[in-house]
């Protein structure tokens, strides 16, 4: 009779730790879950919308390096085209004045 009680005993203990384990588990999971690291749909966003911007302010940046370039350029030939010009007055006014023809320098 005593070993029965044992038997009976162990028998609902074993009953009691497997029910236990099994009430517990999707909380133990959802704790366990918690801790993992994980990214938000905001984040994400973030993250591809700043990649983004900065690859098209680097695009920006090279078309406006180029277009300065260009200005440059385009600023260094006309101020050439003003100087021979102005050479080129400056000669037949000189030569006027003198009453000689002009000599117009070679551009």
């Amino acid at each position: 009779m005593t070993i029965d009680v044992v038997r009976s005993v162990r028998h609902g203990g074993a009953s009691l730790l497997v029910a236990w384990s099994l009430l517990l588990t999707p909380y133990i999971a959802a704790y366990a879950a918690e801790d993992e690291p994980h990214e938000s749909a905001i984040s994400t966003h973030a993250r591809s919308f700043g990649a983004a911007v900065k690859r098209d302010t680097k695009a920006v940046g090279d078309d406006c390096k180029e277009a300065a370039h260009r200005v440059a350029v385009a600023a260094k030939a006309v101020g050439h085209e003003i100087a021979t010009a102005a050479k080129r007055g400056a000669a037949e006014t000189r030569s006027a004045f003198r009453g000689e023809k002009a000599e117009t320098p070679a551009s």
